[in-house]
């Protein structure tokens, strides 16, 4: 799980990373660290393809309101575009 056609997304001795298997070395990501909880949602908004989805899914996993929730994850999900993920 957590992968899509580009990324995956990899755990090992407690950390986890996403990897861009198609770097072409011009403009690229490369490894871009994530926390358990930004895993969390990256696995899920590949599974769910929504902010919504993924904002009720994590409200439910963190027991935080809807709207923290989603605020959380357009912030996150902004984040990676800003560091160059194609999402």
């Amino acid at each position: 799980m957590g992968e899509s056609g580009r990324y995956r997304l990899r755990r090992a001795a407690g950390l986890c990373w996403l990897l861009d298997m198609q770097q072409s070395g011009a403009k690229s990501a490369g490894v871009v660290s994530l926390n358990e909880t930004g895993a969390f949602i990256w696995e899920q908004y590949m599974r769910l393809q929504s902010e919504e989805a993924v904002a009720e899914a994590v409200s439910a996993c963190f027991s935080i309101p809807r709207e923290e929730s989603l605020e959380d994850v357009r912030q996150f999900l902004a984040q990676l575009k800003r560091q160059g993920l194609e999402l």
